[in-house]
Formats: C-alpha cells, sequence, structure tokens
C-alpha cells in the first residue's frame, strides 16, 4: 500500500513508498530519473520505532467530526 511520498535526492520528483516495505530493506525507485532509494540496514529499527510510536501517536489523538 502506497501511503507516503519522499522527494528524490537527485531529480525532487515525489516516490511513491510504501513505509513497511521500506522498513523491511526494499528500496524504491524514482519514476523519473530512476534514481534508487532506501534505507541502510542499520537504520531500519530506528525508523520503524519511530513509525510504531507515531502510530499510537495518532490513535490517542482525539478524533475530528
Amino acid at each position: 500500500m502506497i501511503d507516503q511520498y519522499i522527494p528524490c535526492p537527485v531529480c525532487r520528483t515525489q516516490i511513491p513508498i510504501d513505509l513497511h516495505l521500506l522498513i523491511q530493506g526494499v528500496q524504491f525507485s524514482c519514476p523519473n530519473c530512476q534514481a534508487a532509494i532506501g534505507l541502510a540496514s542499520e537504520s531500519r529499527s530506528v525508523v520503524s520505532e519511530a513509525v510504531d510510536n507515531f502510530e499510537k501517536l495518532k490513535k490517542m489523538a482525539p478524533q475530528k467530526k
């Protein structure tokens, strides 16, 4: 599921990513210039924890009507 976008570091085109796949080590390619982006293996646990904490905060936030 594509749920986020990251600007390409080369051409600034928005690259669609799935955060969960990114954390698992999948690389994503820019649709414009084909530059590849991914997480270094040593960064995956830090990003995973940050995403989990963010999801917990979203669940605790009051819902707008």
